[in-house]
């Protein structure tokens, strides 16, 4: 389950969505891409809708996203959103945020890093769940971890379930762990990892 964004109140931007994405590519084979989405349109707002479903299988129907969801977090460039394409249907997303835009979250509170404009929080990672296992997933992570450290950040964070963090990186220190972690019943952790 992921901490509240800022909420966007561009409502403008939202009755006015383009029907087709805007996106800048950030790395591509002949079937994958891997881009900043820059402007979301229509068919990939529900595509986005569709893949959140896996976020409400492993934490409940509350993490299921809506159009509010999906407006606030995919809002670039105050958010990071990139998405994997296969033949052109979006299988995953990754959204990096700044971590002062949480600087009233008690969890944000804890972080030193907070107010250094040097750490991006990965506010969340969905792959669907048939594109799992095939290398998709690390690509995804390591094109936002470079597109992250080119931005200028030195650190990314974020919340996993608890014993996660050290499986993405030897270099990943758990800064804490938060028990029942936004209603779910589970333990996840709060990391932060050198991008270097």
């Amino acid at each position: 389950m992921l901490p509240k964004l800022p909420t966007v109140t561009d409502q403008k931007n939202k009755t006015q969505s383009p029907q087709k994405s805007r996106s800048r590519i950030l790395a591509k084979t002949n079937t994958l891409s891997i881009e900043v989405l820059e402007m979301l349109g229509v068919a990939d707002r529900a595509q986005i809708i569709a893949l959140s479903e896996t976020l409400e299988v492993q934490y409940g129907t509350h993490a299921k996203w809506t159009e509010n969801t999906v407006q606030r977090y995919f809002n670039f460039p105050a958010t990071k959103p990139i998405v994997a394409r296969l033949f052109g249907k979006i299988i995953g997303f990754i959204i990096g945020v700044p971590l002062e835009n949480f600087a009233q979250e008690f969890w944000a509170k804890g972080d030193s890093n907070l107010h250094q404009h040097n750490t991006a929080y990965t506010y969340t990672f969905v792959v669907g769940q048939k594109y799992r296992g095939k290398g998709y997933a690390a690509t995804l992570k390591t094109v936002y971890l470079n597109q992250m450290k080119k931005l200028g950040y030195d650190y990314v964070s974020g919340h996993v379930l608890d014993g996660v963090a050290r499986q993405f990186s030897k270099t990943a220190v758990v800064i804490r762990k938060y028990k029942n972690w936004q209603s779910t019943g589970k333990t996840f952790e709060y990391y932060r990892r050198p991008l270097n």
